[in-house]
């Protein structure tokens, strides 16, 4: 083999970049002559064929002529396993960079931020801010301290307020002065609001119905005027004032403004249509919610008109939101929003009394599961606004619960709830999973309820339990059942083919829950003696080996998923009640309550021992053929 091959392999390739780098300065000398050709001025006529203009060839600028690089001989080749050494690189020269604009001085910001018109914007804030805050003075501490008649104050707003919102009208007709006109008729509107409740609420010159009626007409022109000039600015300049000043200017929390801000709310409905005004529903949401929040504190209110307005204030709040969906891009926000105004559910006990505070709750858990559910088909409305108003409608459901039941009614009524939420699950669509799971939460926190109303004492001391509740822990148990096998079965589904985990779990829960209705049962019928105690659980013993038997022998003629499921599903019952039998039943049963337990469990594993057997020998009646199974059937 020639060693000198790798030499001029490498000096072939140095001699192609070399060409390649002459090349390429030709070119950018070619450019560099082109351009000063464009640059110099033309001097007298143009001949129509102009001699061409020599250039150089081969030749770098002085701009771009890279160092020149020394001759080296390359080195011999390296030993085996060793690289070859790497020559350096040489970078292309660096082009000089732009420079940067300096940043603009304050003044020409200043200056910028008014051609935009925001400093217009500020000012004309501000002075609303600053008017309306001068008519809440004038409605109110003027009254206090005796300055004017009370006619020419509440006379003097009203004729303000029509002069705001006229002037506002004329100037907004040309459209780079609308700015202001919009912070005119807002001011306006507010200021018209403003004096209609302090007729109402301090000087009762007008009763509470006829102000809200007035107040709701005087909204009405406001969002008139509003969607003329597309402006959701005129509505939040509206709604912020009425949130912070309404409550000084009556004085407190009343029916008067309870229902101003809801007239406002059901009001400002119809300008949102096709809008996306998100800021105006935040906004009205807060505000005619707020008042229901604190409707407990100060004066005494109408039970039933607190009621109608809390479940009034929830369904302008879905209403809002459901019309706003198709426009906004922010349905989670509009979704958590318009939850957000079920929380006076959670104040009704201050003002209500239980019963009524159940039924108010109640029907706003049904206003938000409506919601939930009755959008399913509405593709505006995303899974994520669903989920949201789902989960509310649970949590004011457990209000419900808590509000209308006793301490051993709560346990039935969260189990019975889970068994209704276990079985709509199928008809759920999209909220299946997250129904699901709202149903085992309720399903927990009743068998939470159960142990705390005595359940564990029961199974472990004989008449642990007060008399009063047996009643009540028997019928939640039997509730507890039917809750474990619907939300067993749902889960499986859910799981598909790897159900065999949910089956078990669930077969567990449920032989527990049977335990528990035997010793409540006994306990009922013997009044809670030790009889009763002991017979209770000699009976749960053989249920449990009873069940155990049943799944294992029905297992024989099974196959595939169904087989595998129902062998687990036996061998976990008979292992838990063989240590139910020797580490409980052995020191807690006597006499012949044992000895039936352990006889019975006895005879019961004989059984399926000599069944089994038959099995794995082939006497059994139902053997069918090696090769027609699934799975491993010689157990």
């Amino acid at each position: 083999m020639n060693d000198n091959a790798p030499s001029s392999s490498a000096e072939h390739i140095d001699g192609q970049l070399r060409e390649l780098a002459q090349r390429l300065a030709a070119v950018s000398n070619d450019f560099a002559v082109f351009a000063a050709a464009r640059r110099a001025p033309t001097a007298g006529p143009v001949a129509d064929n102009p001699p061409p203009v020599p250039r150089p060839r081969q030749e770098y600028p002085p701009q771009y002529a890279p160092p020149p690089v020394p001759q080296r001989p390359y080195p011999q080749q390296p030993q085996s396993g060793q690289p070859y050494p790497h020559r350096p690189y040489l970078y292309p020269p660096q082009l000089p960079q732009p420079s940067r604009r300096p940043a603009a001085a304050p003044g020409e910001r200043l200056a910028a931020a008014a051609e935009r018109g925001l400093i217009g914007r500020v000012l004309a804030v501000g002075g609303a801010v600053i008017t309306l805050v001068g008519v809440v003075l004038l409605l109110v501490l003027a009254a206090q301290a005796g300055l004017l008649r009370p006619e020419v104050r509440v006379v003097g707003g009203a004729v303000f307020a029509v002069a705001l919102v006229a002037a506002g009208a004329h100037v907004g007709g040309a459209a780079e002065r609308r700015t202001g006109a919009i912070a005119l008729v807002a001011t306006g509107v507010a200021a018209g609001l403003f004096d209609t409740l302090a007729a109402s609420s301090i000087y009762h010159w007008l009763p509470a119905t006829a102000a809200i009626a007035v107040g709701a007409a005087i909204t009405a022109g406001g969002a008139w005027q509003a969607c003329r000039w597309d402006s959701q600015a005129l509505c939040v300049l509206v709604s912020v004032p009425l949130l912070v000043f309404a409550p000084i200017v009556t004085a407190g929390v009343d029916e008067t403004l309870i229902g101003a801000t809801l007239a406002y709310a059901a009001a400002m409905l119809w300008p949102q249509v096709r809008r996306d005004w998100t800021a105006l529903f935040l906004v009205n949401t807060a505000a005619a919610t707020l008042p229901l929040l604190f409707a407990g504190v100060g004066e005494d209110l109408n039970a039933w008109f607190v009621g109608a307005a809390v479940a009034a204030g929830l369904t302008l709040a879905l209403a809002s939101a459901v019309i706003l969906l198709p426009s906004s891009t922010r349905g989670a926000l509009l979704g958590l929003g318009s939850a957000i105004a079920a929380l006076p559910v959670f104040t009704l006990p201050t003002v209500l009394d239980r019963p009524m505070a159940a039924v108010v709750a109640g029907v706003c858990t049904a206003l938000l599961a409506a919601a939930a559910f009755g959008t399913a088909h509405r593709t505006a409305v995303p899974v994520s606004c669903r989920i949201t108003w789902v989960s509310a409608a649970a949590v004011t459901a457990l209000a419900a619960i808590a509000y209308a039941s006793s301490i051993d009614a709560v346990a039935p009524a969260l189990l019975s709830t889970a068994v209704v939420m276990g079985l709509a699950t199928h008809r759920a669509g999209t909220l299946r999973r997250v129904l699901l799971i709202i149903a085992t939460v309720f399903g927990a926190t009743g068998l939470a309820a159960m142990i705390y109303a005595g359940a564990i004492t029961q199974l472990t001391v004989p008449g642990g339990i007060d008399p009063s509740i047996r009643a009540s822990m028997l019928i939640s148990t039997l509730v507890a059942i039917a809750a474990a096998a619907a939300l067993t079965a749902a889960w499986a589904d859910d799981a598909g083919t790897e159900d065999g985990p949910v089956w078990i779990a669930g077969g567990v829960v449920m032989l527990s829950l049977v335990t528990q209705l035997c010793i409540s049962t006994a306990d009922l019928i013997t009044g809670g003696t030790d009889g009763g105690f002991r017979g209770g659980h000699t009976a749960a013993t053989l249920v449990w080996f009873a069940t155990a038997a049943a799944a294992l022998l029905w297992a024989r003629s099974a196959a595939g998923r169904a087989r595998t499921v129902a062998l687990a599903t036996g061998l976990v019952v008979i292992a838990a009640g063989v240590a139910k039998l020797l580490l409980f039943d052995l020191a807690a049963l006597s006499g012949m309550f044992r000895v039936i337990a352990f006889v019975a469990a006895g005879l019961v594993l004989l059984a399926l021992g000599v069944a089994y057997a038959q099995r794995l020998t082939g006497e059994g009646p139902d053997r069918q053929p090696a090769a027609d199974t699934a799975g491993p059937r010689n157990l």
